[in-house]
């Protein structure tokens, strides 16, 4: 069974807002798949700047809870933003040496999302993003 020795480190050191500390637990090809921008980002370098930029405009990361299936692991976590709090899961992958070699992030809830993107996406080259709502009714659409 493949340790979790890195995970585990990840995860502390994302608590603790230490990137830097992050990557020797990283894969050099890792993959990360966000909520924040559509392309996934690639690579050790790409990945760290995408957790730098992250941390540096929310206001705490806090890990949960760890559910793990073979190589594959649920990361549970808390994001808070001012007066939102997000809901996060990450589905991560480790390979043969234990290293975070991908990592698919789905938060909740959307307009706490939305909060988080507006402030980093455009640190990660993308769009900000609204909320608009949506008629319901025939007098809305006046």
């Amino acid at each position: 069974m493949i340790s979790t020795d890195h995970l585990d480190a990840y995860l502390a050191a994302m608590g603790r807002r230490d990137v830097a500390a992050t990557k020797p637990h990283m894969a050099e090809d890792v993959v990360i798949h966000s909520p924040i921008v559509p392309a996934p980002f690639r690579g050790r370098d790409a990945v760290a700047s995408v957790l730098e930029a992250l941390l540096g405009t929310i206001d705490a990361f806090e890990p949960k809870r760890l559910l793990r299936d073979g190589a594959d692991f649920v990361a549970v976590f808390t994001v808070r933003l001012g007066d939102h709090v997000i809901d996060g899961m990450d589905h991560m992958h480790l390979n043969e040496e234990g290293l975070v070699d991908s990592m698919t992030v789905a938060w909740r809830p959307l307009p706490a999302i939305v909060a988080v993107q507006q402030k980093l996406a455009p640190k990660l080259g993308g769009t900000p993003m609204q909320l608009v709502p949506v008629p319901t009714n025939e007098s809305e659409v006046a």
